[in-house]
């Protein structure tokens, strides 16, 4: 999906060079969810109790990594 990729690539580009390693390794756990799970996650607003990969969802969603 056209909207995950840019959400995904922007993040890549403009966060991943500045990200720990811890972040990158959620990063890489998230995508190994289910696509369907990650268009809830970023597109339709879905949200989990699991505060780190809440923080990473809004980071995408904003196109920021945290310090």
């Amino acid at each position: 999906m056209k909207e995950l990729d840019l959400l995904l690539v922007r993040y890549l580009r403009e966060c991943w060079p500045a990200a720990t390693a811890a972040q990158r390794q959620l990063f890489e756990d998230f995508l190994e969810l289910p696509d369907p799970q990650i268009l809830a996650y970023l597109v339709a607003g879905e949200t989990t109790t699991d505060p780190a990969l809440q923080a990473l969802i809004a980071d995408l969603q904003a196109g920021r990594t945290r310090p």
